[in-house]
Parts: C-alpha cells; structure tokens; sequence
C-alpha cells in the first residue's frame, strides 16, 4: 500500500500559513490527503469543526 503525499492548501478566505498560531483541516478522498490551514478565527475553520461534531 502506497502512503498518501499530503498537499498543503492556503485557505483562500484567511491566507493561513503553516505558521505558529494556524490550524489545519485534513481531508482524504481518492487517494489524496490535503492540509488547509487556517487561522484559529477563521469562519471556514469553524464550519469543518461544525461539520466534524467538534462544536455545538
């Protein structure tokens, strides 16, 4: 079995780097992995943690 080669994505909505203080979001689909970071503020970082459960 291959492992999966992340790619890292820029959220277009915050411009979060994979820098102190950012978070990410993993999502795996057809044999890819993708990181999106965010910062912790960001609306599109709270709507994954809706979606994943992790909030009210």
């Amino acid at each position: 079995m291959d492992a999966l080669q992340p790619q890292a994505v820029m959220c277009s909505y915050c411009k979060a780097r994979p820098a102190a203080g950012a978070v990410r979001t993993l999502e795996a689909w057809e044999g890819r992995l993708t990181v999106t970071w965010h910062d912790k503020r960001c609306p599109h970082h709270l709507a994954d943690r809706v979606l994943a459960g992790k909030e009210p």
